[in-house]
């Protein structure tokens, strides 16, 4: 692969990686489907005892998010074109969840602010590239209760 193809590699992971953020934040499930491969893995260990397949994790994360606004912004990717079909990358991310009256998040949570990082593996399928695997590592998670009143 030579250095032009590898940049335009890296610029296709960079657009796979935008269209994650923005599918999960107007919950187009369908297409953050698509994004990953049919046996990709997944774990977020805040949430999750164990990895799990995107289809299980589709499941989940429709409900889950569901009526809840959240804004994802991801930073200073790391990427490393490992050959024309696989790489590999690293994103710094900050994450934001806003859970509505009517949607409480968990035990009352009002909203939750994360960051971290996504380490994550790609394969390039015909002339797509898409999600393989993905880990999430959080630094820091922030938990916002909603008021109580007490009489």
């Amino acid at each position: 692969m030579d250095a032009l193809e590898e940049l335009l590699a890296i610029e296709h992971i960079k657009r796979l990686k935008a269209r994650y953020f923005r599918f999960v934040d107007t919950q187009d499930w369908t297409g953050f489907r698509r994004l990953f491969t049919d046996d990709a893995v997944l774990e977020f260990r805040e949430t999750m005892d164990e990895p799990c397949s995107i289809d299980a994790f589709m499941d989940g994360v429709r409900n889950y998010l569901a009526g809840v606004c959240s804004v994802h912004h991801g930073h200073m990717p790391e990427i490393t074109i490992r050959s024309s079909t696989e790489a590999s990358a690293i994103w710094a991310m900050d994450d934001k969840l806003f859970f509505s009256k009517r949607t409480d998040g968990p035990d009352g949570i009002a909203m939750v602010k994360g960051y971290g990082h996504y380490h994550e593996t790609y394969v390039r399928q015909g002339n797509e590239w898409r999600i393989s695997s993905l880990r999430l590592t959080r630094l820091r998670l922030e938990r916002t209760l909603n008021p109580r009143m007490i009489a």
